[in-house]
């Protein structure tokens, strides 16, 4: 059976609501299936045992089976911009962050996305910039002593209160953590 579980995990802290309110009910109703929420050390998981959904994630959708370094957005959800809107939203409410820069010019405020996958963050940039929202994309190494390895991540970074203001008005989110950064942010003004 645990062949075919379908895993989401997060931050325990920062995400158990979005996974208890948001990301459960969503899988329940678009799948009918149950999923499981657990928790260990600080982390918490949606847990689905289903064959049907985790073919279905990836001869249908495209998703890759195990370590999700080679993501893309799937052509068909491309093609259609609301549902690229909904995929990139739902990309920053798993890997993005809302944060508070502070400069000699004043504080402004920084979305980011970090992934593995450089393909998948140029294609948000190239979204994005359809929305006319700007964007700077960056690599950078860190190494993790956990592991004792070096690990690339690819960044995208959306700077400024114009390029803040259309991302929460054309893409936003539903992570009730997120929406609290972006409250944050809206209070420097």
């Amino acid at each position: 059976m645990d062949r075919y579980r379908y895993l989401v995990s997060g931050d325990r802290e920062k995400e158990t609501v979005y996974y208890e309110q948001i990301l459960a009910p969503l899988v329940r109703d678009l799948f009918e299936v149950m999923p499981t929420i657990a928790f260990q050390d600080n982390s918490v998981y949606l847990r689905v045992y289903s064959k049907e959904l985790v073919l279905f994630k990836h001869e249908v959708l495209g998703l890759p089976i195990g370590p999700k370094e080679k993501l893309e957005i799937p052509a068909f959800a491309r093609a259609n911009q609301l549902l690229t809107r909904n995929l990139v939203s739902g990309v920053y409410d798993t890997d993005g962050s809302v944060k508070i820069r502070h400069a000699d010019s004043g504080d402004y405020p920084r979305i980011s996305l970090a992934q593995k996958c450089s393909t998948l963050v140029l294609q948000v940039k190239g979204f994005l910039a359809t929305l006319g929202i700007t964007s700077t994309f960056y690599r950078n190494d860190y190494f993790d002593p956990r592991n004792n390895v070096t690990e690339t991540r690819w960044f995208l970074d959306i700077n400024r209160f114009g390029n803040f203001d259309l991302f929460v008005s054309l893409v936003g989110t539903r992570s009730p953590y997120v929406r609290k950064r972006m409250r944050a942010v809206e209070r420097l003004r």
